[in-house]
């Protein structure tokens, strides 16, 4: 079971022992960490910083830092009339479009580690999420020329001991809310490039960058007075239901046919939970292949076809709970044709929350029943309310929706944005009246 731990229309003020945890300053002591979550296996360059306490480290402190203080050159681009920023935490993109032009364009981000202790208010959070989560909102600013923004930030200071590291390489920093920031990768930072992007929840609250994209967003909004900023927990979603994402596909990558996973042996390995879509995969029999830079893969038997074997992705902090998958969860399973050698990877599954897919009640938590689904369709999890509904940590908040009859029912809330909302594959983010309240109004996420 989910703990709950707030109702509308009061938000919880996370305490400010948590706000030093998460926030990501522009400037002083509580900067992001320079490396990624504590306990991450250390898989990146050699060079790079150990992932955990900096100041563990002391060959970083040999005062030779390579490229690390030299400032990046910005470069030449038109900039944008009337720009915006869209981040999705779970989609692990940053979306700049220009209203004026139509212009567009999806880089990848490493987003705040996942919050897990379970006593704590941002429990089950990205770090990234905490202006959200205490004061209900999504929308912030970068001011370009502002305190806290600079084409060349270079030094980072640990709290623990003062010791200063030129972490930030000489790339841009854009404040967003006064204590988060948008900024470079950090790993490899000593390289002549900047460093090179971990995307997945590896930050303690920042929005990182590869280098080359932050040069690019900074070059292309500098001149701009305002840059509005709207931060979502999943995926962006356009109005056709496909997903905002960067990259080519390999195994995991969100699929409608066989064509869209173009690699050696790819198919479209089917969802039930996902309304027609499913992630890409390939064969097996015992062993699946690897791609760097992205989460190693295990063969699973086929959950539509037991006596086939396909690949998905090992759960690891890149990918934590399989929050970048759509209706994938958490299992420990064992290998195809080898039960005896498990793993915990990615499969078809629900969280069981207001909004989340499901086929029956018992897949549905803290109350929420399963509406709507059929023996080959998925429904969606909801609960009865009066006037309010209760929000768990971890999830999108929820509204309690008007059915046009006695009572209403819980769904989740959505925030539709620039041709692209939050909601799941087959749902719409459409706007509902609050149930015995018509001067309330919410976009929440039903059936197509």
């Amino acid at each position: 079971m989910l703990p709950l731990f707030r109702r509308h229309p009061s938000f919880a003020l996370v305490p400010f022992a948590t706000l030093a945890l998460a926030a990501c300053a522009a400037e002083g002591v509580s900067m992001d960490e320079a490396s990624g979550a504590p306990g991450m296996p250390d898989d990146s360059d050699p060079n790079d910083l150990s992932l955990g306490d900096l100041s563990v480290n002391d060959l970083k402190a040999d005062g030779v830092w390579g490229a690390a203080t030299t400032c990046k050159a910005i470069p030449d681009l038109p900039g944008l009339s009337q720009p915006e920023i869209f981040i999705s935490l779970e989609g692990l993109t940053l979306r700049l479009v220009d209203r004026a032009t139509g212009f567009e364009k999806v880089f990848p981000i490493g987003a705040g580690a996942l919050d897990t202790d379970e006593s704590s208010t941002t429990y089950g959070e990205s770090l990234s999420m905490f202006p959200q989560l205490a004061y209900g909102r999504q929308d912030f600013e970068i001011r370009p020329t502002g305190s806290g923004t600079t084409a060349c930030k270079v030094w980072w200071t640990d709290p623990a001991n003062g010791q200063r590291l030129p972490v930030f390489a000489g790339l841009p920093f854009l404040s967003w809310s006064g204590s988060y920031g948008i900024h470079g990768p950090i790993d490899n930072y000593r390289a002549a490039n900047g460093g090179s992007l971990r995307r997945g929840f590896v930050s303690h609250g920042c929005i990182r960058m590869e280098s080359a994209d932050v040069l690019e967003v900074y070059a292309r909004i500098r001149r701009s007075a305002r840059i509005p900023v709207r931060v979502q927990r999943e995926p962006e979603r356009r109005a056709d239901g496909s997903r905002v994402d960067v990259g080519s596909a390999w195994i995991g990558t969100e699929c409608d046919a066989d064509s869209d996973c173009n690699f050696a042996g790819g198919f479209c390995a089917h969802n039930a939970y996902s309304e027609g879509r499913g992630f890409c995969s390939q064969r097996c029999t015992r062993t699946c292949p690897d791609r760097a830079g992205a989460p190693t893969t295990f063969c699973v038997a086929d959950p539509n076809d037991a006596t086939q074997g396909l690949c998905t992705v090992k759960v690891t902090p890149v990918n934590a709970e399989c929050r970048p998958y759509e209706h994938m969860v958490a299992r420990s399973v064992g290998r195809f044709g080898q039960p005896s050698v498990r793993s915990t990877v990615c499969v078809p599954g629900t969280r069981g929350w207001v909004g989340s897919r499901c086929f029956a009640n018992e897949e549905c938590t803290n109350g929420a029943t399963c509406a709507g689904a059929s023996s080959d369709a998925p429904g969606l999890c909801t609960m009865a309310c009066d006037r309010y509904c209760a929000d768990a940590p971890g999830f999108p908040m929820t509204f309690c929706a008007d059915d046009a009859g006695p009572g209403g029912s819980c769904s989740r809330r959505c925030t539709p944005a620039s041709g692209a909302s939050e909601c799941a594959g087959g749902t719409a983010c459409e706007e509902r009246v609050a149930s015995n309240n018509p001067a309330r109004r919410a976009f929440v996420c039903v059936d197509r």
